[in-house]
C-alpha cells in the first residue's frame, strides 16, 4: 500500500481541484441538503470542501450519482488524462507481447478430450 508520501501528488491534485468542482456542480444546493441526499455525513462533505481529507469511493460515488456528475470530471482525472502522451500504442504492444508469452492453455477437470 503507498505512503501517504507516495500519492503526495494526487492528493494535492484532488483536494485543490475537487472543492471547486463540488460547488460549481451543486449550484443552489447546500451542504446539508447533499449531506441528506447521498449520506455522506456533513462533517465529511465539510472536510472534502477545505481540503482535509480526499474522497472514498464510496461516498464519491453516492455524491456523483446524486450530482449527476463523472467522477473522473469531478476529481479532475480529466485534467491529468489531457497531459498525458497520446502516443503510447508502443507500449501497449509491447505488453501485450509480453503477456501472450506468458499465458499457458490449462485443461480443467473434466474436460479430458478422447
Amino acid at each position: 500500500m503507498p505512503t501517504r508520501t507516495e500519492w503526495a501528488e494526487e492528493f494535492e491534485h484532488i483536494t485543490r481541484i475537487f472543492p471547486q468542482r463540488l460547488d460549481e456542480i451543486m449550484g443552489k444546493m447546500t451542504y446539508s441538503q447533499l449531506s441528506i441526499l447521498s449520506g455522506v455525513s456533513l462533517s465529511t462533505l465539510v472536510n472534502w470542501k477545505n481540503g482535509r481529507t480526499v474522497p472514498d469511493l464510496c461516498c464519491l460515488i453516492s455524491v456523483c450519482n446524486i450530482l449527476d456528475a463523472s467522477i473522473d470530471w469531478i476529481i479532475g482525472l480529466d485534467e491529468i488524462a489531457i497531459n498525458e502522451p497520446e502516443d503510447n500504442a508502443e507500449d501497449v504492444q509491447s505488453v501485450v507481447s509480453d503477456t501472450q508469452h506468458n499465458v499457458y492453455y490449462m485443461q480443467l477437470p473434466g474436460d479430458d478430450e478422447e
